[in-house]
């Protein structure tokens, strides 16, 4: 073979290399998978299970998650309740999930969350509810308030109103009225 015919085969392959390469990406962003995994705050998007963990991170709550799960409108949450947290706290974090996740998601049109004693679980004892909401998109259109600016009786209330809440025996106990 001579050296021009070889000099212009390995061209030749060089641009068709270099060509599928930079095809590449564009095919990746068509089937999403070049698409970023990352939450922004800016606008509300499909909550999927790759931006799942995004989001829960920038939601500043006391309670610790121990569960979450998603699927298509609807998401579940399990969070552990400490010893020393009082009521303000559980209703502070229920309004910022159920404000956060109707308001920044497209697709959750549903919030249940379970607040869950873990503190005296055993072999022989299991952990045991203390509340449950359920809150539904329709209802918290319009909260635009921060938490923080509420007081307990207005989240309280501002909760009972929007969404559906049982208290157990447990919530009885531990916050008397």
């Amino acid at each position: 073979m001579k050296w021009s015919t070889r000099i212009t085969l390995m061209i030749a392959i060089s641009a068709i290399i270099a060509i599928s390469l930079s095809i590449l990406p564009q095919l990746d962003a068509s089937t999403g998978l070049g698409a970023p995994a990352g939450w922004s705050s800016k606008r509300a998007q499909d909550l999927t299970e790759r931006n799942l963990p995004d989001l829960l991170v920038q939601v500043p709550l006391q309670l610790r998650i121990r569960k979450v799960e998603l699927s298509a409108s609807r998401l579940s949450l399990d969070l552990s309740l400490p010893r020393n947290a009082d009521s303000a706290t559980v209703y502070r974090d229920l309004y910022t999930i159920a404000q956060t996740m109707l308001q920044k998601t497209k697709n959750v049109n549903q919030v249940w969350v379970r607040v869950i004693d873990y503190a005296n679980v055993s072999e022989n004892t299991s952990a045991q509810l203390v509340l449950a909401m359920v809150a539904e998109r329709e209802f918290g259109k319009d909260m635009e308030k921060s938490p923080s600016e509420l007081s307990l009786i207005q989240l309280e209330q501002e909760l009972q109103n929007r969404f559906r809440i049982t208290y157990t025996s447990k919530w009885q106990q531990r916050y008397p009225l």
